[in-house]
């Protein structure tokens, strides 16, 4: 879940099951009481059918959490006072080491690389809504300046941030399909 629509449409299904809901956040659902088998294979059929997944194996579990830390500290503002490992470490109570494996295993790439994948994405995103400069993006996305910004976009997309918005064909990626 990504966004306020993908949650209300979660909230929906579970009030379909007439399931009762703590609450409702991004990659993650509350319910005052456990689901019974037909409620949750119910449940997950609906969601395979809206394009979302039941997540119930641990590790993907945290893996989906530490995506979520990802975007949390891509999207800090201001910029958040310490590291992206020290950031994402608060997430369970295994090592970061042992974090980035299970990462690393599940996705087939390094935290750090998702974290560079996800802002470019973010980079994609403001650069189409033609309302701040690659500047003000940068600085929005936690670069350090457009150049680095400008060169890192260029290596991955292949073409520079300026000519992306120039060609006006934004094309992007969903965030699930970053890690293919």
């Amino acid at each position: 879940m990504v966004c306020p629509r993908c949650i209300l449409l979660i909230h929906q299904e579970f009030q379909a099951l007439q399931v009762e809901v703590k609450t409702v956040r991004l990659g993650e659902v509350e319910v005052f009481r456990p689901l019974v088998d037909t409620q949750l294979k119910a449940l997950e059929e609906r969601l395979v059918q809206l394009g979302f997944e039941l997540l119930v194996d641990d590790v993907a579990i945290i893996v989906e959490q530490i995506k979520r830390k990802i975007i949390e500290y891509a999207e800090a503002q201001p910029i958040l006072p310490v590291n992206l490992s020290d950031y994402i470490a608060t997430v369970a109570t295994m090592s970061y080491a042992r974090m980035a494996r299970l990462f690393v295993q599940h996705t087939h790439l390094t935290i750090e690389r998702y974290y560079i994948l996800y802002r470019i994405e973010r980079v994609k995103e403001l650069i189409s809504y033609c309302e701040y400069s690659l500047e003000e993006i940068a600085q929005q996305l936690h670069y350090k300046d457009a150049s680095h910004m400008s060169k890192q976009f260029k290596k991955i997309v292949g073409i520079s941030p300026s000519i992306y918005r120039k060609n006006q064909s934004f094309e992007r990626k969903f965030l699930d399909d970053i890690i293919t």
